[in-house]
């Protein structure tokens, strides 16, 4: 908040002055000794009062104050010279420093403080945004552990995701995620940077926890962090299955849509004339205009009529998405169309054996193999499809106007599901359909943050205005505008959990941790924020003596008292004649 102007208050408690005054002037006028003595009266109860308002300063010696944080030794504190050390209440307790309960009492306590040295883990989000001097920071140890998060956006349901972490002072162990049944769904050792990434894919609408766990060489747990997963429930998308001959790979691509609720119209040609599947539907604009992706192998995408092709590039334009799954050799027809979407092929002849990144046991963390033609596509607007186990992109998508259009050359997928790896032939397709199916509209709750801590200030902003929140119990919690961000609302949530946010029919989660059962990624957070804080802080540190205000109160007993009399004297009626 702006200060006001020191001549605002003088203005105005002069101008008070003036109107009291010519209201005495007014008949029945007093007389003239009384009227000196409320005059002089009034005159007194301004002074003192613009000196309430405004004490004049005095001259008080700069000094350092040295604060203790969460982790503090007495070594880290007495090793900074000092006048003044004090400790947060979330410092132990060390000889020498008195307790403080914020940083904001600290500095009202100390006026004359020109540095602000911070020990220990570092200052939580209470004191945060508290006006400093010059800032330094000694920093504890670091925390071992996981200590960054990043969890998905919001999803579709069946829709793959990503998790990244970073391990901090814990070499040669083992990063899982756990589903919320606590099966291990993916599970990968963190690059020399400590960071780690690991694949899995969404279920059933509804908020979610999946757990992030480090395991050391014998399997025991070190540390772990719950990880929100957001599932929101929409229309399934409409699919349609073109293939120029049957096979098990169509059989079960159709189980797979069933699983997800996804209608999935087929069409498949056995020769004669005759087609399998449901009525023949035209490929043309109303048509494909209801479709969310197309999916057709190399023969169909041959056979496809000039019209038919134009059907199709235009309905891309307008946001379809196409795969193209390729099962056999590509003829020049079908190369011709492909070069007419954007996509340039090389190779395409022989096959050759693959394993597939993110389709690993989860029991043993082998990759499966899966076969695949040697095709690729170039170009410089085109992006990996898919990856294998050595991160070799496994077909390529480009973007075409509104829509996507895709190449596909794994041939075999079904055999994830004969060999038992059902969920990872989910996984794969989840992957494709996430990145090629039609973009579906964003959530009123899109940008919302995915998670937050128990007991600290969380920030909504870009929220409905009808928007309500309900903690875990059901209990609506009152949100308060932030004055300071536009669009912006603020709660202190005290229990951690799932919060929901509704506006209408809308609705999304946000998990609030708890910093106990999260300790390293807490700790690492309050040290970021603290060194941000250093970074940006442009105070100069001042040497000597320093101008701060004087104490109010004598001030203020003065006009308090001066304002009594001015009271009793207007009130109190001259003796008679």
């Amino acid at each position: 908040m702006t200060p006001l102007p020191s001549w605002l208050p003088l203005v105005l408690i002069a101008l008070a002055v003036v109107v009291a005054s010519l209201r005495l002037s007014l008949p029945p006028r007093p007389r003239l000794s009384r009227l000196f003595a409320l005059l002089a009266l009034q005159l007194a109860a301004a002074v003192l009062l613009y000196f309430t308002l405004l004490p004049p300063t005095r001259p008080a010696p700069s000094g350092t104050l040295v604060i203790a944080t969460a982790g503090s030794t007495a070594a880290q504190l007495h090793a900074v010279p000092a006048t003044t050390r004090l400790r947060l209440p979330e410092a132990p307790v060390i000889d020498g420093a008195a307790r403080v309960p914020d940083l904001a009492t600290a500095l009202r306590q100390h006026p004359g403080t020109r540095e602000v040295v911070i020990v220990g883990q570092g200052l939580p989000a209470r004191d945060r945004e508290t006006p400093l001097p010059a800032l330094r920071y000694i920093a504890g140890p670091a925390p071992r552990g996981l200590v960054e998060l990043q969890p998905p956006p919001v999803l579709a349901p069946g829709a793959a995701f990503n998790v990244r972490s970073r391990v901090q002072g814990m070499p040669q162990v083992r990063v899982e995620l756990l589903d919320p049944a606590g099966h291990r769904v993916a599970i990968t050792t963190p690059d020399a940077q400590g960071r780690v990434q690991l694949t899995a894919s969404a279920r059933d609408a509804g908020n979610v926890e999946f757990t992030l766990r480090v395991l050391d060489a014998d399997g025991k747990v070190l540390d772990q962090l719950p990880v929100p997963v957001r599932v929101r429930e929409q229309q399934a998308p409409l699919l349609r299955l073109l293939a120029g001959a049957p096979g098990p790979e169509l059989k079960y691509l159709q189980r797979w849509a069933s699983d997800i609720g996804a209608p999935l119209q087929t069409s498949i040609v056995v020769g004669g004339g005759v087609q399998l599947g449901d009525a023949p539907a035209s490929l043309d604009a109303t048509s494909l205009a209801r479709l969310d992706l197309l999916v057709l192998d190399e023969r169909r995408l041959a056979s496809l009529s000039s019209a038919q092709r134009a059907a199709v590039t235009q309905a891309v334009r307008d946001g379809l998405g196409v795969l193209v799954r390729v099962s056999g050799t590509l003829n020049g027809s079908a190369r011709s169309t492909l070069r007419q979407w954007g996509l340039q092929l090389r190779g395409g002849e022989q096959m050759r054996a693959m394993k597939l990144a993110g389709t690993g046991d989860a029991a043993d963390s082998k990759p499966l193999t899966l076969e695949r033609f040697n095709l690729d596509v170039t170009g410089a607007d085109v992006a990996p499809l898919l990856r294998d186990e050595e991160g070799n992109a496994v077909g390529r998508w480009r973007a075409m106007g509104l829509g996507r259009i895709g190449l596909l050359p794994i041939t075999d997928s079904y055999t994830l599901v004969l060999t038992g790896h059902a969920d990872q032939h989910a996984q794969l397709w989840n992957m494709v359909l996430a990145t090629l199916a039609r973009p579906v509209p964003p959530s009123a709750f899109a940008k919302l943050s995915a998670w937050g801590w128990r007991g600290e200030r969380l920030g909504l902003c870009g929220l409905p205005t009808s928007s309500q929140l309900q903690d875990a119990d059901g209990n609506t919690v009152r949100l308060v505008p932030d004055p300071s961000a536009d669009n912006c609302m603020a709660v202190w949530p005290r229990k951690a959990g799932w919060l929901q946010v509704r506006a209408g029919d809308a609705q999304a989660g946000v998990f609030l941790l708890d910093p106990e059962k999260a300790p390293a990624l807490h700790v690492q957070q309050m040290r970021e924020a603290t060194q941000a804080l250093v970074s940006r802080g442009n105070a100069q540190v001042t040497q000597g003596v320093q101008q701060v205000p004087a104490s109010r109160w004598p001030w203020l007993l003065g006009f308090v008292l001066v304002a009594a009399l001015l009271w009793w004297l207007e009130r109190r009626r001259p003796a008679s004649r």
